[in-house]
C-alpha cells in the first residue's frame, strides 16, 4: 500500500450528530421516504439510512451515499455535513494516509462542490487525503 504523509496543520472536524439531524431534515423536506433512498441504492435493508439520520449513533454515510444524497436534495455537500465552529483536530506529521480507491468521478464532484473546510472534514472523517488523491 502507498502512503503518503501530511504536514502538520488543524482540520475542521464534522459535527456527526447535528449532520445527523441535517440529513433528515433535508429528507423530510423534500418529502422523500427512506424506502425511496433504500431503493435507489439498492439496500437491502432500511437501517443504515435511519443510523444516519439518527444523531445518537454517530454514523455517516460514507462519500458515495453522500454524493447520491446531495444530488437527490440538489444541495451541495456542504449543504449536508455540519462543521463543528469551536474544535479542531491537529494531524501529526508524517501521518501516514493510505489511497484508498475513491473513484474520479466522486473525487471531481467533492473538489466541485465543496468548499475547503467541508473537504478537510471529509479527509478526516474517512481518513484520507483528497489532495493527494487528486
Amino acid at each position: 500500500m502507498n502512503y503518503k504523509t501530511s504536514p502538520l496543520f488543524s482540520i475542521p472536524v464534522i459535527d456527526v450528530e447535528t449532520t445527523s439531524i441535517n440529513l433528515k431534515r433535508l429528507r423530510e423536506e423534500r418529502n422523500i421516504k427512506v424506502s425511496e433512498i433504500q431503493k435507489s441504492l439498492n439496500m437491502t435493508y432500511p437501517q443504515a439510512i435511519y443510523n444516519w439520520e439518527n444523531p445518537d449513533l454517530k454514523d455517516l454515510p460514507n462519500i458515495d451515499h453522500l454524493v447520491f444524497l446531495a444530488k437527490l436534495y440538489s444541495v451541495s455537500i456542504d449543504k449536508l455535513i455540519i462543521i463543528r465552529k469551536d474544535e479542531s483536530t491537529t494531524l501529526a506529521v508524517n501521518e501516514p494516509i493510505p489511497s484508498y480507491g475513491i473513484s474520479q468521478e466522486i473525487l471531481d464532484f467533492i473538489s466541485s462542490n465543496a468548499n475547503h473546510e467541508t473537504k478537510l472534514a471529509l479527509e478526516k472523517y474517512y481518513g484520507f487525503s483528497i489532495s493527494f488523491l487528486q
